[in-house]
């Protein structure tokens, strides 16, 4: 007997080998420098991705900066513009493609004056020179595309905010009036040029998604009818065949014209040879549950490239809406720590933008993000953030005061959620129709013991309705 002789087949993983156009004077993102607008298109076209997207920024952003600088307007535009503003726009990149592209401007005493996202697509790396350093980056608001004009292309130098190189930028632009400023692109990630996006890893399932929505839209369309196939005879007259056509049409309905198929076809029927039409049905077999571990499937894969607890994630019919306060709660500390490193980066970022900004709105120096919640119920509930200024490296951990409201918190979400809290506020509210309770005690207790929010609480007790004795005696 001969040996069998097997191998594994791997997989070969080709180099990421850097691609740069003369012409343009750019390092191509992507083959064809237009990879941040198919990683745009895989996650608008993909119902997981963007929601996973979407949880992404929004933890990333948490809620603003824990030192309070929401009144502070750092734009000279109609409408206010703070740091928090700069915070969740800058976000948005960073959650779809790992890096954003700020531009930075200064006055004549170098001091930093504005910002400004910009469009994650629209920009491009210069040359590297022989110390591997990027000294210009390329602006195209047209895009990249094939018919792009060298002429259409703004060249802008990088992030250096040392006076003696912003003056000599300056010179070079030919005075103040002519400077642009410069601009900053900050990554998650250095190992690549450009960094990668989480999406990539999972591109073939956000294009199955899509796929599946296509074909569930072009079923829906045929209002799930089976696809009937015509064929008949040569007409005799041209206009014989659009009269039939047109009154196929009427009959059919416009909408479902597309499961008809009509064929001219010398066919042989021995069973009626005067017949001139013969008619063929494919039957639609289409199911729901047939496809339904793809989607399941799919779905899984994408909220695992973000690293997302299934617990923020509506992907499985009734797994949101089964999962108690607690096991959100603990969801939402888990997502928080895991993008912790990321935070820590982003508040670095921060610190240095506003590094000798023309004004010090924020002399503590702390720019540590406070965390997210997804509660829905009205409470709100941020933990402890990350100091910058302290150099940590992880979130600091809480001190028994923290600990210990933690625990009320989780307590409260629990009875919440339960049978016997419902009753009990069914009964609060009708103990204020009898008056045996005043309204302001019974928005107390909503408060202290279910931990609602002021407003919550005022609007489930409602305008308090008077029950009136009844009296049987009286007619």
């Amino acid at each position: 007997m001969a040996n069998m002789q097997s191998k594994i087949i791997e997989r070969y993983k080709e180099e990421t080998k850097r691609i740069y156009n003369k012409k343009f004077g750019v390092i191509f993102d992507g083959e064809d420098n237009l990879k941040p607008v198919v990683v745009e298109n895989l996650i608008d076209s993909s119902p997981t991705a963007l929601q996973c997207a979407w949880i992404n920024e929004r933890f990333l952003g948490g809620a603003g900066f824990e030192v309070d600088l929401s009144k502070v307007n750092i734009s000279d535009g109609i409408l206010p513009y703070s740091p928090n503003n700069l915070l969740f726009d800058v976000c948005e990149p960073l959650s779809r493609h790992q890096g954003v592209w700020v531009h930075v401007g200064y006055n004549f005493n170098y001091e930093k004056d504005s910002f400004n996202v910009i469009p994650y697509s629209l920009c491009k790396l210069g040359e590297k020179d022989s110390k591997d350093y990027n000294g210009k980056i390329l602006l195209s608001r047209k895009g990249w595309g094939k018919d792009l004009k060298k002429d259409q292309v703004e060249v802008y130098d990088v992030y250096n905010p040392r006076p003696e190189v912003i003056q000599t930028q300056v010179d070079a632009a030919g005075g103040w009036n002519n400077y642009k400023g410069q601009i900053f692109f900050f990554k998650l990630n250095d190992k690549y040029d450009y960094p990668k996006s989480k999406i990539e890893t999972a591109y073939t399932f956000a294009d199955t998604e899509n796929q599946l929505g296509l074909f569930y839209n072009g079923t829906a369309r045929r209002s799930f009818e089976d696809i009937t196939i015509i064929r008949h005879r040569q007409f005799p007259k041209n206009e014989d065949k659009v009269d039939f056509y047109k009154n196929l049409e009427k009959m059919s309905g416009f909408e479902n014209t597309s499961s008809k198929l009509v064929v001219e076809d010398d066919f042989d029927d021995e069973r009626d040879k005067t017949g001139n039409f013969k008619f063929d049905t494919l039957k639609n077999e289409v199911r729901s549950e047939k496809y339904a571990h793809f989607e399941t499937s799919s779905s899984n894969y994408i909220r695992k490239v973000y690293n997302i607890p299934p617990q923020l994630i509506d992907f499985v019919a009734g797994k949101l809406g089964n999962t108690s306060g607690e096991d959100l709660t603990k969801a939402q500390s888990i997502y928080n720590s895991i993008i912790s490193r990321d935070q820590e980066k982003i508040e670095l970022f921060f610190a240095e933008l506003f590094k000798n900004h023309k004004d010090n709105i924020n002399p503590s120096g702390n720019w540590t993000i406070k965390q997210y919640s997804l509660l829905e119920d009205g409470t709100v509930n941020y933990e402890q953030g990350v100091d910058i200024t302290k150099n940590s490296q992880a979130p600091q951990p809480l001190n028994d005061e923290q600990l210990a409201q933690k625990e009320i918190r989780v307590a409260q979400a629990t009875l919440r959620g339960s049978v016997g809290g419902v009753t009990t506020i069914l009964a609060i509210q009708l103990s204020v129709s009898n008056k045996t309770t005043t309204f302001d005690s019974a928005v107390a207790m909503l408060e202290n013991i279910y931990g609602y929010s002021n407003e919550v609480a005022k609007r489930m007790i409602g305008e308090p309705v008077i029950l009136e004795p009844t009296n049987p005696d009286k007619k």
